[in-house]
């Protein structure tokens, strides 16, 4: 298992996206998401080499059932999760924000 390093941007678009889901539909709402985020990071940690690499060296893992995904590079002893973006989103933007918050190698 790897360990996850997050980047404090990616609290940010967490504390965003529950807070929607929170107006939307309850704190349950929220609290759910909340779930699916924690869940994909365990699955990133144990297996990242599985999700394919979808931009440069970023791969990306879903928060399901809800429409964000998770952008993360691998590195050999840890994860660094960069991105969490809501898959409406405009592409162009998704590579702009990707290159401003690359960590690098490290």
């Amino acid at each position: 298992m790897k360990q996850i390093r997050i980047l404090p941007e990616v609290w940010d678009d967490v504390d965003d996206a529950a807070a929607r889901y929170d107006e939307k539909g309850g704190r349950e709402l929220g609290d759910r998401f909340l779930a699916a985020f924690r869940a994909q990071l365990g699955e990133v940690a144990r297996l990242p080499q599985t999700h394919r690499k979808v931009y440069k060296d970023f791969s990306r893992v879903f928060a399901k059932p809800f429409p964000y995904a998770i952008y993360f590079r691998t590195y050999q002893d840890w994860v660094v999760v960069t991105l969490l973006w809501h898959t409406a989103r405009n592409p162009e933007d998704l590579r702009t924000t990707l290159a401003e918050r690359d960590p690098g190698d490290q």
